[in-house]
Formats: C-alpha cells, structure tokens, sequence
C-alpha cells in the first residue's frame, strides 16, 4: 500500500452539466500497488483501512473493483465508487524478444519492425533517442514536452517541472524523447519505485503520426528501462487510452473510492451526489464520472 499526501478534494455536485456547488473533505490518500495487487495482497486491505484523525474520509485509488455497490454503507464508513476503468499494465518476461513473442503476433512483430526501417529512412539518420534523468536535464525535457503537445496529441496527464525534478532527485526519473532532423517528435515520461515503472504521459507529434514516431519511441524505452536490472512491471495506472492498449500485456478492473466516517452528513452528502450522478446517466447506464472528477483523481 501506498500512503501519500493527505489533500482536500473539493467534490463537484453537478446538475445537467452545471456545477451546483462543491464540498470540500480533508481525505488521507491510499493507493494499492500493483504487485502487491497482482499478487492478492491489497485484496481488501484497503477498503478495511480506519480514517485518520483529523480526515474527512479516504480517497482510494487503484483499486480493484469486485463488483461493488457504487454507494455502500459500512459499520464505520459511507462509501461512493467515484469511477471505475480499464487498469493496464505490462508485466515483464525477462527479455524483450520474450515481451514482443508473447505480446504480438508475428505479422504484428513484423510491421513494427518495418515501422521502424520507415521512420529511420524519413528522418535520414540512426536512431536518435535521448534519456532524461538528471534534475539539471528536466527544464529541457518539460520544454520539449510542451512544444510536443502544441503540436500532436498528449497520452495520460499533464507533469509539472517540480514533480519530475523531485522524482529526478531521488533518482526515480526515467523520461524519453525521440529526435529525427535535430527536433523532438515523441516524448515518455516514467517513473521508477521500487520494481514499478508508472507511466505518467507520452507525446507525439501530429506529422509523425504516419510513421509510427510514438510506437518507435516506446518499445526502445521498453527495451532499455527494463534493461536495467529490478523493473518488472510497467503501471499505466486506470484510465483508458490507446498507448495503454497498445503496449499493455494486462489489464484488471479498477476503481476509486471516496469512503466517509459514518455521519449523517457524510450520508447525506453522499446520497445526494450519488442522486445527481443517476439522473445524468441512461436508464440502465453505469453513472459516469464528471471529467472534474477525473482530474481530481489524477
């Protein structure tokens, strides 16, 4: 289990699209992680866990979803499942040859092998992929960043310049960019805890989408992160995309959960954003999670 910084999560009550009003709750921040997941640790442990003093409730994230009731009342907690998604991940072989065998076909293998030879004769040099890891190499890599997402499409959430230089400094860092004509046009960002490498975001640019800049890009990245000796797994964390369903070689079912101490007020609040949620969704439709939500849950 992961513990991280407590935090106030203003929850969104909307109606037919309009933001009503928001509530704001103190909540201690836990998350499962994914070996420990994937290995039936975290089973329940974190739906068991007490509210610490001074907190509203827990917010979970990466969890597994059982089936759950979207809103629950426990002995001691009000609980509220706030989304549920698509939890991939890429859990390592051994080898890279091993990783693309059992993940792709053999056609499939063979047209990255061919999207690779086309990219290397339209930017008319050898592969140019640059790492990022230093906290002196951040500004330019959260530079070349933001000039990917003017011009192409970015996969998963934004990055701060202070997030990547804390986790550069613990020497967590492992970010990526791939050059053709001496400019960048596909950027990874990861970073690395223990035997987890969680991908944050990835970038291309729009006019190298035809020839494969961000597929190129990431299985080199697989091939040297995993590389390094102690990485097994690489979490996409939930949240659908089509980078995640391109390299991920597993997937589960997972949720965020907003649990609440027992008042009345709690019950209260919750029944009510629960209330709004349905009146949104088609009749037999699970409700879905405002984008506001989504983003408070990053």
């Amino acid at each position: 289990m992961n513990e991280l910084p407590d935090r106030v999560f203003p929850l969104p009550f909307i109606w037919r699209g309009k933001r009503l009003f928001s509530v704001r709750l103190r909540v201690a921040v836990r998350e499962a992680a994914l070996p420990e997941v994937l290995t039936g640790q975290a089973a329940q442990a974190l739906t068991e866990l007490p509210v610490p003093p001074g907190a509203d409730g827990l917010l979970l994230r990466c969890v597994v979803d059982p089936g759950w009731r979207t809103h629950t009342l426990r002995d001691n907690s009000v609980a509220f499942v706030l989304s549920r998604d698509v939890w991939h991940y890429l859990a390592w072989t051994g080898r890279y040859e091993d990783f693309l065998e059992g993940r792709y076909s053999a056609k499939t293998r063979e047209s990255y092998a061919r999207d690779e030879a086309r990219f290397l004769e339209h930017s008319g040099q050898a592969l140019d992929l640059r790492e990022y890891r230093e906290p002196g190499q951040v500004g330019e890599f959260i530079g070349h960043l933001a000039e990917l997402r003017g011009r192409g499409a970015l996969f998963g959430r934004p990055v701060e310049a202070a997030e990547l230089l804390a986790a550069a400094q613990r020497g967590q860092l492992r970010a990526f960019l791939l050059f053709a004509h001496g400019e960048p046009v596909a950027g990874l960002c990861l970073t690395a805890v223990g035997e987890v490498l969680h991908y944050l975001c990835s970038a291309e640019r729009d006019d190298f989408r035809p020839w494969s800049a961000g597929t190129v890009l990431h299985l080199q990245a697989i091939r040297r992160v995993f590389g390094e000796p102690g990485f097994h797994y690489m979490d996409f964390r939930p949240g659908e995309c089509e980078v995640k369903r391109q390299f991920a070689n597993g997937a589960l079912r997972g949720a965020a959960v907003l649990s609440l101490r027992r008042t009345l007020r709690n019950r209260l609040l919750l029944r009510l954003y629960g209330f709004l949620q349905g009146s949104a969704r088609s009749p037999g439709a699970q409700p879905a999670a405002p984008d506001e939500v989504r983003e408070l849950l990053i």
